[in-house]
């Protein structure tokens, strides 16, 4: 019951910052809602499990009820790979390349993209910059899109959206905060601290910490736990690595300390040379990190602490 209780003041807590987060979004809109003057496209910042989507859910529904209507479209970025797909899902499919529509009467259009990163990532600049040219117009609806992070797309001084654009961010939860807010034992306080330091800091990975204290009082199991209920996502994810890829991780898991290319090579018996491409797409793909990029021969480390305690419980054979 004090777990319950626990996640209850966290979430209510919660809902205070997501309000503030509502009515900054909502002032934003007020000040760019009438027709005539370019609009300026609002991004909200945050990681995953932060709350992003409800957010987007309730402005949109907030808006609706204000006067916005139909003028306001919920989108999912995960369907677009290009400019035009976005614009189209927008203006129609038999859109010419005019420019846009007006909304009602001088009320500006309002568009909200969830997961707009998933566009980033597939689509090149010069293709972003169709989306911006068409945003860059008096009569353009508004932008307002979620992404989990400032990735290139909004901080490459090249990208379309270098400039031009408003941030607001969801604050991370911190070991600080959480202790401002709660009033916990001594024991609880370890074991939630420990269960967090293996998860992004943000309101689903508390709730997922209170679940797992609440159901059992054996701290030794609490991170076994953990690791049990990623399982589906990190065995999908590692079977989805070339072999040499899956003996990188599990060598690198199986290590209390990052390993160099040569402990690898030899912990693995792998020629010279052979490693080196799958070290690289690893890297690029930030599933392991160099402790110290800028130096040559430093040692590698698995980026997701979580997935790195699966692999060493040796989940990866399950």
């Amino acid at each position: 019951m004090y777990l319950h209780s626990m996640c209850n003041t966290i979430l209510h807590n919660m809902l205070n910052i997501s309000e503030q987060t509502l009515s900054h979004m909502m002032l934003h809109i007020e000040a760019e809602k009438s027709v005539g003057h370019i609009p300026q496209p609002l991004f909200l910042i945050g990681s995953f499990g932060s709350g992003k989507t409800t957010l987007l859910i309730e402005l949109a529904r907030r808006l609706r009820e204000n006067g916005w209507g139909e003028s306001v479209q919920l989108l999912d970025g995960k369907e677009f790979f290009s400019s035009n797909d976005i614009i189209k899902a927008i203006e129609g499919t038999d859109y010419d390349g005019t420019r846009p529509l007006k909304g009602n009467g001088d009320r500006r259009r309002i568009v909200i993209i969830d997961d707009l990163d998933f566009f980033f990532n597939r689509s090149p600049f010069d293709d972003q910059y169709l989306l911006r040219n068409y945003l860059y117009q008096p009569e353009a609806p508004m932008l307002i899109a979620a992404v989990p992070k400032i990735s290139e797309a909004l901080a490459d001084y090249k990208a379309p959206f270098f400039e031009g654009v408003r941030t607001i961010y969801i604050p991370a939860i911190t070991q600080d905060s959480l202790s401002e807010t709660l009033n916990l034992p001594e024991e609880k306080a370890k074991r939630l601290s420990a269960l967090l330091a293996y998860q992004p800091p943000v309101i689903r990975s508390v709730k997922i910490a209170c679940d797992i204290i609440d159901r059992s009082d054996w701290p030794d199991n609490d991170l076994k736990e953990l690791a049990t209920l990623s399982a589906p996502i990190y065995r999908a994810r590692f079977e989805s690595f070339p072999a040499y890829s899956q003996k990188i991780l599990i060598s690198l898991s199986k290590s209390a300390s990052p390993l160099n290319l040569s402990q690898l090579r030899e912990l693995i018996s792998a020629p010279a040379g052979s490693l080196s491409p799958y070290l690289q797409q690893l890297v690029q793909d930030n599933t392991i990190r160099k402790t110290d990029p800028e130096k040559r021969g430093t040692p590698y480390e698995i980026t997701d602490k979580l997935f790195k305690l699966w692999l060493s419980n040796g989940s990866e054979q399950k």
